[in-house]
């Protein structure tokens, strides 16, 4: 029964490591941090991966000292593109489903669900950017708790 006793203790000792090693990792964004650098690896395929790696979150760490925006994949021309791609008609709205789509696809998980014109059900270029710009920095500022 000792040495249950000993394995059970190891048990928890161990379930309370994992359980710090993930409130760690959760409260300092690291799965985040490195999500957003694997993709950007990934987009830019640099030559010297680990310059590029030392390069970016040097520039994070720069934005937050700065107090300006992250790097982000998307710019504002990529942005209102994704847009145009939704209003093919010109109508100069977008639908609330396909608003919610837009960030969906652009991998933004948490997003204002009910932005300005959703009542109407008529989402403006002007809101879009605004909301997509304001979700994705919020993705990338993986600084901010």
């Amino acid at each position: 029964t000792t040495d249950a006793m000993e394995l059970e203790l190891d048990d928890q000792e161990t379930t309370s490591r994992q359980d710090g090693a993930r409130e760690y990792l959760e409260e300092h964004r690291i799965p985040e941090l490195l999500e957003n650098l694997v993709t950007a690896l990934v987009y830019h395929r640099p030559d010297d991966h680990r310059a590029f790696m030392i390069n970016y979150i040097e520039n994070l760490k720069k934005a937050k000292e700065d107090f300006k925006d992250p790097p982000c994949l998307f710019d504002i021309s990529n942005i209102q593109s994704v847009y145009g791609m939704l209003d093919i008609t010109k109508r100069g709205h977008i639908t609330v489903e396909q608003y919610k789509e837009a960030m969906k696809c652009l991998g933004v998980t948490k997003y204002n669900s009910s932005p300005a014109g959703a009542e109407l059900n008529k989402i403006t270029q002007e809101t879009f950017v605004r909301e997509l710009k304001a979700s994705l920095k919020d993705a990338v500022s993986t600084y901010q708790p």
